[in-house]
């Protein structure tokens, strides 16, 4: 694999992460619709209904709750295939940096900060770890 290609492959945590936490606020959007579903069943007359919008929307929130398990547990898989293969570096502060970076998800300039080393020594440890990472052919897709 090339540089940019182990890149790719190891902010799929992150990715999956920005993924989980769309589908919660899709979840929590749903619920919120469908709060606003269950006044119109005062029994009071309003308009023509087919008198299906609240199990709609349950089936809908069922579903969204479905993917997002999914995409949970998915995280979870894809995060341990990420440390496993970040355990391969040894040296502490290059460890670190890759940890911070790819589950973390910090900028190079914030771990360059909170670390206390200068920003372009960040940018090459990072690139010199990244190059060294053995990632399996399987572990690709």
């Amino acid at each position: 694999m090339t540089y940019d290609e182990k890149k790719q492959w190891l902010w799929r945590y992150r990715e999956s992460i920005h993924r989980e936490k769309e589908l919660s606020d899709e979840v929590k959007e749903l619920r919120e619709r469908a709060y606003n579903v269950s006044p119109a069943l005062t029994g009071m007359p309003g308009g023509s209904s087919d008198g299906q919008a609240l199990p709609r929307a349950v089936e809908s929130i069922t579903r969204a709750q479905q993917e997002l398990e999914c995409q949970i547990n998915m995280c979870g898989a894809i995060r341990r295939e990420i440390v496993e293969t970040i355990e391969q570096v040894t040296n502490a502060r290059d460890h670190e940096i890759l940890r911070r970076r790819y589950l973390l998800g910090q900028k190079l300039e914030k771990i360059s900060v909170e670390m206390n080393y200068d920003f372009r020594y960040v940018c090459k440890r990072h690139k010199i770890s990244v190059c060294k990472l053995d990632i399996e052919s399987d572990k690709k897709n």
